[in-house]
């Protein structure tokens, strides 16, 4: 659409870099500010007052030594019984997952003890890279009794695991022992994150249980720190409830 004749150089300016900030994903870094002038045909002063105002507004962000990125805006999630799939859904976003690791494993004394199977009993351990609309948010990597789940297969898992233990196996989780905890990723997964090492990240460790009331899933979350967050609404006479409540799938 052509701007209209009374369109100020700075309208001009910011116009161009929210035009840049819509079609561009998030995260990605601008071009040089002589380049950006260019581009929108203004002084490099007034394109560099109109950037100003918008790292004001937390919509672009400088990074000394770096230059302006778009700024990351981070998934909220409210934090009830949900399956990612289905949150990233209702938030708008398409969600997406890269399976990492898949294999089978034999339960040791702590995993027996936290899953109530005996030791030696065969387990499904799996890892998958989490997306929003392409973006990595986390690494899930989720520990399941075979006895339970039989014939799994790798390419079960990219979609919501929720939906596929309630229509294939009956099973539903109604509730989730859940441990918060702020931590610095490994090499590895910093590595799939495609983040700095020492970039902080929220850390969750979960028990889950069916709607009979077994332990049938240990899972470890690891997600990027500033690109997601939970809201928690705790109430007087359902705290035990929404402390317990999670997120994997």
């Amino acid at each position: 659409m052509p701007l209209v004749n009374n369109v100020t150089a700075s309208q001009k300016a910011r116009l161009h870099l929210l035009n840049l900030i819509i079609s561009s994903p998030q995260g990605s870094r601008l071009k040089g500010e002589r380049e950006l002038a260019q581009d929108c045909k203004v002084a490099r002063m007034t394109l560099r007052r109109a950037i100003d105002i918008l790292v004001q507004e937390e919509k672009l962000e400088r990074r000394p030594g770096s230059g302006t990125f778009i700024t990351y805006t981070p998934i909220t999630h409210e934090f009830r019984l949900k399956s990612f799939t289905e949150e990233m859904t209702s938030l708008g976003l398409k969600p997406s997952s890269q399976v990492l690791l898949f294999k089978y494993l034999k339960a040791d004394l702590i995993d027996s003890s936290l899953l109530g199977v005996p030791v030696g009993s065969e387990l499904l351990k799996f890892s998958r890279l989490r997306f929003a609309d392409g973006i990595p948010l986390g690494v899930e990597t989720v520990l399941l009794p075979t006895a339970y789940f039989p014939d799994i297969r790798e390419k079960d898992l990219s979609g919501s695991l929720y939906k596929l233990l309630k229509e294939r196996y009956g099973i539903r989780i109604i509730n989730a022992n859940t441990s918060f905890s702020a931590s610095a990723p490994s090499h590895e997964i910093a590595d799939q994150l495609k983040i700095p090492k020492n970039r902080a990240c929220l850390e969750l460790e979960m028990i889950d249980l069916d709607q009979n009331g077994r332990i049938i899933m240990l899972a470890n979350c690891v997600y990027v720190g500033d690109h997601y967050k939970f809201n928690l609404s705790p109430h007087r006479d359902s705290l035990e409830l929404e402390i317990r409540e999670k997120d994997v799938s």
